[in-house]
């Protein structure tokens, strides 16, 4: 990490945001003598050294240096209404004055149950977990014990959380076009890995893994869109591509919507024909707490059932009182209306960004979904992982810069998203930061 020489003006964006963050730099030090590289979250690393956040309010995050951030972050789609959302935060008091754990089940569950039911047409049982992974970890579980095999299928650039089955070919060199093959470990430490990928919205592929593999296979795990690969779509005949074939092969469809549940009032699949088996869900459903489930059909979720259960599945936090609260809470105030009005905001601003950079000369792709956007420095269309994978990403580290600099938060990959706590002046901030950053470096080609 570049430490500029006190006394001295900054020389690069990054220069200055270091400069600007001093006192983040030094906690972050002093925090890596009890802790990995001074934090406990990988995705958050970024170079010269992210800011450490005090407090959040709405649309904005302020570090320890007082600076505030227009968070585009979002927690990573999390907050869906911002920070601090005061009925969310009111509705988890409350729950948490209750009791925060009486280690026995509470009214909550069922109310949170029936919200998702009625919102997702796929889901009438559900199992409520901490995180993702988890949510996860127990839909593939379930797949194994329903139908008694143990290949998983998943598509390379997928994320899926932790879970060592999945935690194969996240990053890894792309694949040709029409194949297939075991997973490449994305992490050391893994397990036995029983795992094989196929190359997202590729039908040869997708048909030679499920012939080489049918029998063997216990479910088929796909995102409607890549969350960790610039949130490229699945195609709709993708998607129902694979209903098809892992119904003929008796395997289980896992549709992972821990991201992309925010994109409809009944997730990314409500605009669907046909429903997955399993779905998992996480991140907005929580309010910005801890939260997530899997749901599905209930002949499938009965393995979770009864005194001795297929699949035992236990947690001394979930279904956490105080989570499910802000959940309801988050979601009565989640209405299609709100959706769709912050979906449309979401395509204005992909729009005004693809200007922004035409205007410029420079070749980028802004896709996305709903209220999600992700900046590629490309000179094509990201449509594929090989795609995502070609795009310039120091590039992207200078604009990430000039950003943070100028108060505007988005991930060190390029991707962001709306909140409600967010006006159209916000999104406006967006676009003239972006529009003053490639000025700057267009001027200064130093600068970085």
């Amino acid at each position: 990490m570049s430490t500029p020489t006190p006394g001295a003006a900054p020389t690069t964006a990054a220069d200055a945001y270091s400069s600007a963050t001093e006192r983040s730099r030094l906690a972050l030090g002093a925090a890596r003598r009890r802790l990995p590289t001074g934090l406990s979250r990988q995705t958050l690393v970024f170079a010269p050294h992210p800011f450490v956040a005090r407090r959040g309010d709405g649309a904005y995050l302020e570090d320890l240096d007082g600076r505030r951030y227009l968070d585009f972050v979002n927690n990573y789609t999390s907050l869906i209404h911002g920070h601090s959302h005061e009925p969310s935060r009111r509705a988890m008091d409350e729950a948490f004055a209750r009791s925060p754990a009486p280690g026995a089940p509470t009214a909550l569950e069922l109310d949170f149950a029936e919200e998702i039911a009625r919102r997702v047409g796929s889901i009438e049982w559900v199992r409520f977990a901490v995180t993702g992974t988890e949510a996860v970890l127990y839909a593939l579980r379930a797949a194994r014990a329903f139908t008694g095999r143990r290949r998983i299928l998943k598509f390379e650039g997928g994320f899926h959380g932790g879970v060592d089955d999945v935690q194969v070919s996240i990053g890894a060199a792309p694949m040709e076009a029409g194949t297939f093959g075991p997973g490449i470990p994305a992490t050391g430490g893994l397990g036995t890995v029983d795992t094989v990928v196929a190359v997202y919205n590729d039908s040869a592929s997708l048909r030679a893994a499920m012939a080489a593999h049918r029998d063997e296979l216990a479910a088929v795990i796909v995102e409607p869109f890549l969350g960790n690969a610039a949130l490229i779509a699945a195609h709709d005949e993708f998607l129902a591509e694979i209903r098809q074939l892992t119904t003929a092969a008796g395997a289980l469809m896992v549709l992972d919507e821990i991201q992309s549940c925010r994109l409809g009032y009944g997730g990314a699949q409500e605009r669907l024909a046909f429903g997955p088996d399993l779905t998992t869900m996480g991140k907005t459903i929580g309010g910005g707490t801890p939260l997530a489930l899997v749901g599905g059909r209930r002949d499938v979720m009965e393995v979770f059932d009864g005194f001795d259960p297929a699949v035992r599945q236990t947690g001394t936090f979930n279904a956490f009182p105080a989570s499910l609260a802000a959940g309801l809470a988050t979601l009565t105030d989640w209405q299609r209306d709100d959706v769709e009005r912050l979906n449309a905001r979401g395509r204005a601003l992909r729009e005004e960004l693809t200007r922004v950079f035409a205007a410029h000369g420079v070749a980028a792709h802004v896709g996305g979904q709903g209220s999600m956007f992700n900046i590629s420095l490309i000179d094509r269309p990201v449509a594929t992982y090989r795609d995502f994978a070609a795009a310039d990403a120091s590039g992207w580290q200078r604009l990430h810069h000039e950003l943070l600099v100028r108060g505007v938060y988005l991930s060190a990959r390029g991707t962001g998203c709306l909140s409600t706590a967010m006006q159209e002046a916000d999104v406006a901030r967006l676009v003239a930061a972006m529009d003053d950053a490639l000025s700057t470096v267009e001027n200064d080609g130093t600068r970085s």
